[in-house]
């Protein structure tokens, strides 16, 4: 088997919730050692969110591939543990609220002095400076604080509806990535460390670039729309034949609405004038959206995203979890895999979602148990003694499984 891409690299995670947890997750499935350090008394909070701190299915799923460290970092013994990890590290992550790390004695400041070229990303909601720095935040107050929960909702929504989904939290790991592989490449040729601020709500308003480039060039207040589209008729996701089911369709240019037309048979409403191009059907979007849906409550979803899919227009039904779990493409290209956890037992989960022609990723592997790796790391890498681990522990400066 190949070499994994980050084998060799390590990463001392402080992460919490969504942020530095899937940051981590996916430079360990990518090879690298990521170390979680956390305690009884400080636990990711995700881990608190159900009866066993062991069996959260948010935090099993954000915190694969990864190794637990339990250490009390209220102790002095402690903290001088997490300093020897970070000395054999590459990466230090945290995304606590603003004060914290400060607190603890491990901000980059401090960090530096003890690994000079160590690669540091913190993360916070606001980001460092300014009035909202040390402000407490998580993904749905992200979403409404950069504008895009405003825009995610439907014209006749009383309020922002949104989504259960903190999206702010899982495009800002995914942007974690990113920036510290760079860093990695960086040091690669330069031999120098790097300090990284990534603010969550700058990479939530990066996701609506084009909305604040409107508003700059013409000073238009964008209005939700909920699933259309200023560009595109019909653009919507449609009632379908069945109990509560939908289709999402979209049809962009001419060329497209003419092979739809053809596809769903050319009933006479489509030869009307009011929908012959683009602009007309925009301007009558309401009564198309009528027409189509007519159409497709005659039909079950799966047959109306076929059809279209035949004649090259975008569409498909709208899935719940079980849909998708016995999808065919899904499981043609393996997207869900099955991981067996010490306490969850055998469940599904989303697979590294790329392929790399040269390169076996390992599989997946569970989620830690609270301090399942605390001996291991102690032996391995701090060299201690089974009389000394077991002292530490006596003493509640570590956590064990």
């Amino acid at each position: 088997m190949s070499k994994a891409p980050l084998e060799g690299i390590r990463v001392i995670s402080f992460g919490t919730g969504a942020v530095i947890p899937d940051f981590g997750k996916i430079l360990g499935e990518l090879g690298a050692d990521v170390i979680k350090i956390e305690s009884r008394d400080n636990l990711d909070f995700v881990r608190t969110l159900g009866p066993d701190i062991n069996n959260i299915h948010g935090f099993n799923e954000s915190n694969r591939s990864k190794r637990s460290f339990g250490v009390n970092l209220k102790t002095d013994k402690g903290k001088e543990l997490v300093r020897k990890l970070i000395k054999m590290a590459d990466i230090v992550g945290e995304n606590f609220r603003g004060g914290v790390m400060e607190s603890l004695g491990f901000d980059y400041e401090n960090v530096r002095q003890i690994k000079p070229d160590i690669i540091y990303i913190s993360s916070q909601g606001f980001g460092r400076g300014g009035p909202y720095s040390d402000y407490q935040a998580y993904g749905p107050m992200l979403a409404a604080a950069s504008g895009l929960l405003y825009l995610w909702a439907h014209p006749e929504d009383p309020y922002p509806v949104g989504a259960n989904v903190p999206l702010p939290d899982h495009m800002a790991s995914k942007q974690a990535v990113f920036a510290v592989l760079a860093a990695l490449d960086y040091r690669r040729r330069t031999g120098k460390g790097q300090f990284i601020d990534m603010s969550q709500v700058e990479v939530a308003a990066s996701l609506i670039g084009e909305y604040y480039l409107d508003y700059s060039l013409n000073k238009r207040v964008p209005k939700a729309v909920g699933n259309r589209n200023p560009y595109a008729a019909p653009h919507n996701c449609y009632r379908c034949k069945g109990d509560d089911q939908w289709c999402a369709i979209s049809v962009f240019t001419n060329d497209e609405w003419q092979r739809f037309c053809h596809a769903i048979g050319n009933p006479k409403w489509t030869e009307d004038p009011k929908f012959a191009d683009t602009v007309s059907r925009l301007r009558n979007v309401d009564e198309l959206d009528k027409l189509v849906e007519k159409w497709t409550m005659e039909h079950d979803p799966t047959e109306i995203m076929t059809t279209l899919q035949a004649a090259g227009i975008a569409a498909g039904m709208a899935q719940r979890a079980a849909d998708t779990i016995n999808d065919p493409q899904v499981k043609q290209t393996k997207a869900l895999i099955e991981i067996d956890h010490p306490v969850a037992g055998k469940r599904l989960y989303p697979n590294i979602p790329f392929r790399m022609s040269n390169t076996t990723l390992s599989p997946s592997r569970p989620a830690p148990l609270l301090g399942q790796h605390t001996e291991e790391i102690c032996r391995q890498l701090l060299r201690m003694s089974a009389k000394e681990i077991q002292r530490l522990k006596e003493e509640k400066v570590l956590d064990t499984a």
